[in-house]
């Protein structure tokens, strides 16, 4: 199956690749035209096209939300997003419009075409995409937006280099540089200035009822030392073992009495019932999978600390504000993971490079996975043993 949508979808792209290219020059007329009628700076219509079907990836471009809105706040701001992940940006004040590109009327081979006509009559004067997804490319080419944006890289596949013409402004991304800084560098050209990127998520009415009420029915106080862990990725291969989640669980409970709650969605259930078989002590644990992507933030915002690798529920923490533990393994360190004095990477030894990137190629698989196992629990627990020390003094 996945095989099959794989190949459905490079079918869709290669067609409507083709039909964008035979008609570029009469796209490329129409942003010429819509150049001379276009809106004001301060009343633009702009589609930001970021990574759209990771949770954390999408965290990491409201820095690009703020930053548009705090120059032109009366810009009518679009963002194409994945239904999967559009839950964590749907309260966003910051977004006018949420363009969820695998809805109904936009699925299928037709209904691609459906969508790219759908973007030709919105009149957008500005498109960005974030990434050097050659989609980005070519769903700008189908908008006719005067002002076409988009990352690039070095070195790029063919499809890249065939398309990112398309675009009247391209930025190179520097691999291992931070990647949220870049975004912002990207907005140079609309007149936005350099700010520190600052990730932003908001909370609702209904999640923050639904975790007041979590935490009564478990039983857990402002009072308690509330620690979130995650035991799952979206990426298996970045996945720490279970029982090591385990030991550290059963440590931070014996040795800092905390209340751990394992935070996941409902299909993750299996990996949270492998973690609890390998502890002796199931007190203090609580479990949560079943809120929303809409109601996380109201959890979150909740808890002392988080524990997790490298996955979206981090980017979330540190946007709100929550002190967290990231366990690296394979992650280019430089490139989005948080690093502050609320947050702690816990990178593998010195001789295991970083081989999983935002952007670029990842590396075998036997070095994503050695880089994972070689971080040990006693790692993780003294540096959320620090944390807290640093932070709450306990």
């Amino acid at each position: 199956m996945f095989i099959y949508m794989l190949f459905g979808e490079r079918l869709r792209f290669a067609f409507y690749a083709a039909l964008g290219m035979l008609l570029s020059p009469a796209l490329f007329f129409v942003g010429m035209l819509r150049r001379n009628t276009t809106h004001s700076p301060s009343d633009a219509r702009i589609l930001v096209i970021p990574i759209m079907t990771r949770v954390g990836d999408l965290v990491c471009a409201t820095p690009v939300f703020r930053a548009l809105k705090m120059r032109y706040p009366h810009c009518r701001l679009s963002v194409l997003v994945a239904k999967n992940v559009a839950g964590i940006v749907r309260h966003n004040p910051r977004i006018d419009e949420i363009i969820v590109m695998n809805n109904p009327p936009f699925k299928g081979f037709w209904g691609r075409g459906r969508f790219f006509l759908f973007l030709f009559r919105q009149h957008f004067d500005s498109v960005v995409a974030l990434s050097n997804n050659p989609f980005g490319s070519l769903a700008a080419l189908w908008s006719a937006a005067p002002v076409r944006i988009k990352t690039t890289v070095r070195p790029r596949t063919f499809v890249e280099a065939l398309t990112d013409w398309w675009n009247t402004r391209c930025v190179r991304y520097g691999h291992g540089s931070f990647l949220q800084a870049h975004y912002i560098h990207l907005l140079a050209s609309l007149g936005v200035p350099f700010t520190e990127p600052k990730k932003e998520i908001f909370v609702t009415e209904a999640g923050e009822y639904k975790a007041e009420e979590f935490f009564k029915a478990e039983g857990i106080s402002a009072r308690d030392l509330r620690i979130g862990v995650s035991v799952s990725a979206g990426n298996t291969i970045k996945e720490w073992p279970t029982e090591r989640f385990a030991s550290l669980a059963a440590r931070l409970i014996s040795e800092k009495t905390a209340k751990i709650i394992f935070i996941d969605t409902q299909s993750n259930e299996n990996k949270i019932e492998k973690t609890l078989a390998a502890m002796k002590n199931k007190k203090n644990i609580s479990i949560a999978t079943n809120f929303t992507l809409e109601e996380l933030p109201s959890l979150m915002k909740r808890l002392n600390m988080f524990i997790a690798v490298d996955t979206g529920a981090i980017y979330v923490a540190h946007a709100l504000g929550v002190p967290l533990v990231d366990i690296i393994g394979p992650v280019e360190p430089n490139e989005q993971p948080p690093r502050d004095e609320r947050s702690v990477q816990i990178l593998p030894p010195p001789r295991i490079r970083p081989s999983s990137f935002v952007i670029a190629r990842p590396g075998a698989f036997s070095a994503r996975r050695d880089a994972v196992l070689s971080i040990p629990v006693s790692a993780v627990y003294d540096a959320a043993a620090q944390l807290l020390s640093k932070i709450y003094g306990k």
